[in-house]
């Protein structure tokens, strides 16, 4: 069983993360600054997140579908995507073994990943606002 019950959960704990990662300006910064558009396609529920800085002003959240053309997509099983924000992934490793399925350029994605890392403190956070603590253990 998944560590989500449903899309609408799983959708609702990303974007919640997210707009932390918003919220928190050394990580805000330096992804507007990067100007990229990433989606995440989730399975297992299904999910899709699509995180826009293209503007270079401003880092938007879009939940569900979206007009919004991606320079890089990141698909995962949601159980993937969680354990990564529990800091338990080694995204190269998982994109050689197709655990993530990224199409773009992912160096540009992979560049990110130190920016991201203090996520990896915010994400048990928002689980447990959520009432769902007993998944840390990822």
């Amino acid at each position: 069983m998944s560590i989500f019950s449903s899309t609408d959960e799983l959708q609702e704990v990303m974007a919640e993360l997210w707009r932390e990662i918003r919220a928190t300006p050394e990580m805000a910064e330096k992804l507007i600054a990067s100007r990229l558009i990433v989606q995440f396609r989730y399975r297992e529920p299904e999910g899709l997140l699509t995180v826009d800085c293209s503007d270079g002003k401003e880092l938007k959240i879009h939940v569900g579908q979206t007009d919004i053309k991606p320079l890089i997509e990141m698909s995962m099983k949601a159980d993937i995507a969680h354990d990564f924000w529990l800091g338990n992934v080694n995204v190269p490793m998982a994109l050689m073994m197709g655990k993530i399925v990224s199409r773009g350029p992912t160096p540009k994605a992979l560049a990110l990943l130190p920016v991201i890392k203090p996520a990896y403190q915010i994400y048990p956070k928002v689980l447990e606002i959520r009432g769902k603590s007993s998944q840390l253990a990822g």
